[in-house]
């Protein structure tokens, strides 16, 4: 596009307004009255909104009810530095047995304490 080409609002695809009503609420303060414009959508999309919230909040608990019960086993926490090439071995390890970096770390602990006599 040159410069000497100019685009007008008409070729832009916009979505339409919103319906706004306009409520007028006195408040005086002194002499002054304020008008407020407030935004009120129809019927159909508050109702979209309120059932949009109770999934929300259904899936936020059972989210919260799967942590919990997830964190019930695991009640201790051990924090293992390692260095670059031992982390990208195991999260390989990890992702080609389509298991979690946690599960061969606990198995590789226990072999390795029951090796040992501990």
């Amino acid at each position: 596009m040159s410069g000497k080409e100019i685009l007008s609002l008409d070729e832009f695809a916009t979505a339409p307004r919103r319906q706004r009503v306009v409520t007028n609420e006195a408040s005086v303060k002194g002499d002054a009255i304020r008008t407020r414009e407030t935004r009120d959508t129809p019927e159909l999309v508050s109702g979209e909104v309120r059932e949009k919230g109770e999934t929300s909040s259904e899936a936020s608990k059972a989210l919260r009810q799967m942590k919990r019960a997830r964190m019930k086993g695991a009640s201790h926490f051990v924090n293992v530095n390692l260095d670059r090439e031992t982390k990208r071995r195991l999260k390989l390890a990890s992702f080609n047995m389509d298991t979690s970096m946690q599960a061969i770390m606990e198995k590789a602990i226990r072999q390795f304490l029951d090796a040992n006599g501990y």
